[in-house]
């Protein structure tokens, strides 16, 4: 095999498609990348059994078609230490030799027939998003994923579509946020690792265009592409709660309240918050004012802000960091905040906009 490319180009490559390298395995295989040139493309590949990521890129210049598997670590530092411009590449038999100008690298490498084969997807069963909103709609909900396996379904999210919409929603136990968009399919129902849709996010854009992004499940099996870039990952298997259920309880009373001055009062609860002292924020709604107050070993704070309130007066206790999370994925400028009881959920969402819920669990006041 050798080739030209861009050493930028190459390297976005390595950075992508190494995130689903093995960081340690008994097959030294699953630690490397699997480079491959074949009909003028170049095709560099990480999977760990799991989850894999296929990047294609173009080379500057092709002069032999081949495949090699090269360490993921080792090789993209070596490209990243490469100066700007065309990086040379070229193998024989299992020596893979690097070469920019006078700088020269040369690694040992593993035959291409060495690495596993990802699964190829084959069910037709395909949706297409505009790039920019699914970004959006996993931004929004996936802080709320659980970060243990005690029920590994909900170490991912729900992707639920019905009726044309699609639904992704987190759920941890103690909190839930969920986004809804338009989408043309129907009856649809599975759940996506938190690290598959972290990776796939960074590849996509925060700006709106026209590009899509496709989704294609087959099995147990998910395919996340856009446009050169693909994921393919195992499910998640389990029964997710019906969130829905709970998200739509009817509100006794509700606070209207700028996002970011609330985020802001609950982020400064946080500085008397540690490890050590992990206590949970109290706020008091009544009469068109909230009252933040919070107390620890390490001092307290008290802070009384303005608000729009209806009903009943209700002093209720939560984690202020689960709260600023459900606040500042709203990405809205005023958040209703939804309550029915001191240890009954406690629902966000922006004003006048429901395609967005976040819930947050109260605690009991001490």
């Amino acid at each position: 095999m050798k080739f030209t490319i861009d050493r930028t180009t190459l390297s976005e490559a390595l950075m992508n498609a190494s995130k689903a390298s093995a960081s340690r395995s008994n097959m030294p295989a699953l630690e490397g990348v699997l480079i491959k040139l074949k009909n003028g493309s170049i095709t560099v590949t990480g999977y760990d059994l799991s989850m894999g990521i296929k990047c294609v890129i173009s080379p500057i210049d092709t002069v032999e078609e081949g495949e090699i598997v090269v360490n993921a670590r080792i090789f993209s530092e070596m490209i990243k230490k490469m100066p700007a411009g065309a990086v040379e590449i070229s193998t024989n038999d299992l020596e893979v030799t690097l070469r920019s100008g006078d700088i020269v690298y040369k690694m040992s490498g593993l035959s291409g027939d060495d690495y596993p084969n990802i699964p190829e997807l084959r069910n037709n069963v395909t949706f297409y998003m505009d790039e920019s909103v699914f970004k959006s709609m996993i931004r929004q909900t996936i802080h709320a994923v659980a970060m243990t396996d005690l029920k590994p379904v909900y170490m991912g999210s729900n992707f639920h579509i019905e009726n044309n919409t699609l639904s992704i929603a987190s759920v941890d136990g103690v909190r839930m946020a969920r986004r809804v968009e338009p989408c043309e399919y129907t009856d649809l129902d599975f759940v996506v690792p938190k690290k598959t849709l972290e990776e796939f996010m960074k590849m996509l854009s925060d700006e709106p265009n026209e590009k899509k992004v496709s989704v294609c499940i087959d099995r147990n099996q998910v395919c996340l592409s856009k446009e050169d870039y693909t994921i393919i990952s195992r499910l998640l298997e389990g029964t997710f709660i019906d969130y829905n259920k709970i998200m739509s309880f009817k509100e006794t009373s509700s606070a209207v309240v700028k996002m970011s001055d609330f985020a802001a009062a609950l982020d400064r609860t946080l500085l008397l918050n540690t490890d050590k002292y992990k206590c949970p924020v109290i706020c008091s709604f009544d009469n068109d004012k909230l009252h933040i107050e919070i107390k620890t070993a390490i001092g307290n704070l008290n802070e009384t802000m303005p608000v729009k309130y209806t009903g009943s007066p209700i002093k209720i206790a939560f984690n202020a960091k689960y709260m600023i999370d459900s606040l500042r994925n709203s990405e809205c400028d005023e958040v209703k905040i939804d309550f029915t009881g001191e240890l009954q959920p406690i629902r966000v969402k922006p004003v006048g906009d429901d395609s967005y819920i976040g819930v947050v669990l109260p605690v009991r006041n001490k």
